[in-house]
């Protein structure tokens, strides 16, 4: 196992910077650049070309690409992925600053899509063609079509407007950071975000299940005599992780994604609403720090998800 993560890893660097290469060749392939978005139509009309020049000049944008490239790369050798062009700071201090509450974010949506999701998948498959599953199947279809930025209008009009008993914006009341506060703001925009994961996992669950239960071993299981609980819970549920452990692990980046769209909506300070910042700002080191941190989650969660096989399944071993 020990190789075999040595190899993954060894792997992923080349992929990284080829990530990194077609990411920042798009990035500044956008139309404009961060001096359009920095200065005011009229400011910008009132300055020479000369000046507009030095401004560029000043952030390294008059280089070509090639070489703009290369300084970035040895940025991100030095450990710090650059300097905004509007803080001027370092990209990697301003990711550390956000990256706490989109993990809180994503974790708490992920767990709640994932257990939910598990316990409505199970019990839709041990009550297949009742009225219960086909109420969850319905459902989760629905949270498969249905976009989430919809979900957040709805979940925003229902308990701010209608019944107002949730908070809409940031992660806690003004001046007033305890625990219970934190959690309170976190509902809405975590149980919106789980929404998707929670009907791809209730599904897989679902079809998992129903092919486990039809298998020869549960039937030796039941015809031995044991519980329909240790039948259900060593026998069948264990054989049906592997599908829950890909579709689990490998959303884990599509929830980082989600949260650009839940943080923006729900006002929360995290990776995903100073994604927007700078995609508006044209912060080129910001937008291509971010890249990186979900290159390499994804990379990490394929990782993960392989790691976990070998122990949910015994004869998965990786040489």
């Amino acid at each position: 196992m020990g190789k075999y993560i040595s190899r993954r890893l060894a792997i992923a660097i080349p992929m990284i910077v080829a990530i990194s290469m077609v990411t920042f060749l798009f990035i500044n392939l956008a139309p404009g650049d961060p001096i359009d978005a920095m200065l005011d139509p009229e400011e910008l009309y009132a300055m020479t070309e000369k000046q507009v020049e030095s401004l560029r000049r000043h952030y390294g944008l008059d280089k070509p690409l090639p070489v703009r490239y290369a300084l970035w790369l040895a940025q991100v050798v030095r450990g710090n992925f650059g300097y905004s062009y509007y803080t001027y700071d370092a990209v990697l201090r301003e990711i550390a600053v956000r990256v706490m509450p989109t993990v809180e974010l994503t974790l708490t949506a992920l767990a709640l899509g994932t257990v939910i999701g598990v316990a409505f998948g199970v019990v839709s498959a041990l009550r297949q063609y009742s009225i219960l599953d086909y109420v969850l199947s319905v459902a989760s279809l629905f949270g498969l079509a249905i976009p989430t930025f919809f979900f957040a209008l709805v979940a925003l009009y229902l308990f701010a407007v209608v019944f107002p008993i949730l908070p809409v914006f940031g992660m806690s009341t003004t001046g007033f950071f305890p625990l219970h506060d934190n959690l309170y703001h976190l509902i809405m925009p975590a149980g919106v975000l789980s929404l998707d994961l929670m009907a791809s996992v209730t599904r897989y669950t679902r079809t998992a299940m129903l092919e486990v239960l039809n298998s020869d071993y549960v039937t030796t299981a039941r015809a031995k005599g044991l519980s329909e609980h240790v039948v259900i819970g060593r026998h069948a549920f264990r054989n049906a992780l592997l599908p829950l452990i890909t579709i689990t692990t490998l959303r884990l980046p599509y929830l980082f994604g989600g949260a650009i769209i839940v943080e923006t909506m729900f006002s929360w300070p995290g990776m995903g609403l100073l994604a927007v910042d700078s995609i508006h700002a044209r912060d080129y080191p910001v937008l291509m720090g971010l890249t990186f941190f979900v290159a390499v989650l994804v990379l990490f969660s394929n990782l993960l998800a392989d790691i976990m096989y070998a122990y949910a399944d015994p004869r998965i071993r990786y040489g």
